[in-house]
């Protein structure tokens, strides 16, 4: 009895099948205008900063190693020193690092990093994205001259030990192997040289090459996040209701 009544409840929703799609387009429709009056619109303005590994320089590189390189880039760009300068350029008392980053985010595609700000304003979206894009590439240009400089005093420091360990073998003497060092440059200062540099570098590789800052225009189109998953659910529960509305029907006709 109950198999038999089972089966009629199936046989009388496919029947109705229409009624199960009015439900959902009415319970989708529905959602679409709750996001339209209660989701505000939302802008999003995109900076763009391209990076590149000079292989000539730096020679063959795994995927692990590329990634770590631009990896190191990314994270630089993400660090306080960079965001702190990015808030206190945009002159927003009410900024801080946890609303900026809830706002900005970084993409990279390729070689092509997208420094992406969404709000409901257009012109402060694009203000911090290029903000943020100009003083990354500010700090950046400043590690990798660091970098150039580490890059060159660690050459030095090679040249002299190999210098020295020569010497041991054939001439020069190890003192004449200081002559590699500049004029009243010593070796503790060569030590000194390259442990400030490769801080100031922040790990930035000099084997990397990067362009200017393409700033982000004014989106003039708005987006409303989220919307295609409220219809979604409003669709799903529109349905959801016209079935247990047919159920109720047929399990009241008996």
């Amino acid at each position: 009895m109950g198999q038999l009544s089972f089966n009629h409840n199936i046989t009388k929703i496919f029947q109705n099948w229409w009624l199960l799609l009015i439900g959902g387009i009415i319970g989708g429709f529905i959602a679409y205008l709750t996001s339209i009056i209660f989701i505000l619109p939302v802008f999003v303005a995109q900076a763009e900063l391209s990076v590149v590994i000079n292989f000539k320089e730096v020679g063959h590189l795994s995927q692990y190693e590329q990634d770590q390189m631009i990896g190191n880039i990314i994270s630089l760009f993400h660090s306080n020193e960079v965001l702190n300068k990015t808030i206190t350029n945009i002159e927003n008392p009410n900024l801080d690092i946890s609303n900026f980053q809830k706002s900005c985010f970084i993409e990279r595609q390729v070689n092509s990093i997208l420094f992406r700000c969404q709000s409901t304003d257009p012109t402060t979206a694009t203000q911090w994205a290029n903000q943020w894009a100009m003083v990354s590439h500010e700090i950046l240009s400043q590690a990798y001259i660091h970098a150039l400089n580490y890059d060159s005093y660690m050459r030095m420091q090679l040249s002299l030990e190999s210098c020295i360990e020569r010497s041991y073998f054939i001439s020069p003497t190890p003192a004449e192997c200081d002559d590699t060092l500049p004029d009243n440059f010593s070796i503790d200062d060569l030590n000194q040289m390259l442990q400030q540099e490769l801080l100031l570098s922040k790990n930035i590789f000099p084997g990397i090459r990067f362009s200017d800052v393409i700033s982000a225009e004014i989106p003039q189109k708005a987006s409303r996040f989220q919307t295609n998953y409220l219809v979604l659910s409003g669709s799903i529960f529109g349905f959801l209701v016209s079935l247990l509305f047919l159920v109720d029907r047929t399990n009241g006709k008996k």
